[in-house]
């Protein structure tokens, strides 16, 4: 399988609830739409977050901008377009995210080993984008 059929096989699992296609492997890093980071030393925390029971069902699909490999080193920048309904709301969501992964080969797999992951918002003018800024308490 390449490596977009296998994000957007994970991208329709997650937002129907199902984490299990995003593991951290061994030196790997996360940079979720919700802020903060993890590390593989922080990932069985992360899989058994809250997170995992935020999303109920959902249907989305994958816009590749731009991809390639350089040797052992793979990486596929995309948007992850998806209506969503989450636990708590009747209605299905709006939930987009501009995406970054990077994957390296061991052996003769791709691994994924850093996401990056904010949501796709409307643009801001930057006094509004500095009261978010502010607002928001670094991590």
């Amino acid at each position: 399988m390449g490596l977009l059929e296998q994000c957007r096989r994970d991208h329709h699992a997650w937002i129907n609830g199902d984490m299990s296609g995003y593991p951290l492997a061994r030196g790997s890093t996360i940079m979720g739409a919700f802020g903060g980071s993890a590390t593989d030393e922080t990932a069985s925390r992360f899989n058994r977050s809250p997170f995992q029971s935020l999303w109920e069902s959902g249907t989305g699909e994958i816009e590749l901008v731009s991809g390639g490999t350089s040797g052992d080193l793979a990486w596929l920048v995309m948007i992850e377009r998806a209506s969503v309904r989450f636990a708590g709301y009747d209605e299905p969501r709006r939930w987009e995210l501009r995406v970054t992964e990077l994957f390296r080969r061991e052996g003769s797999e791709w691994v994924r080993f850093h996401r990056h992951a904010d949501p796709l918002v409307d643009f801001h003018p930057l006094g509004e984008l500095l009261g978010l800024l502010e607002a928001s308490p670094s991590s």
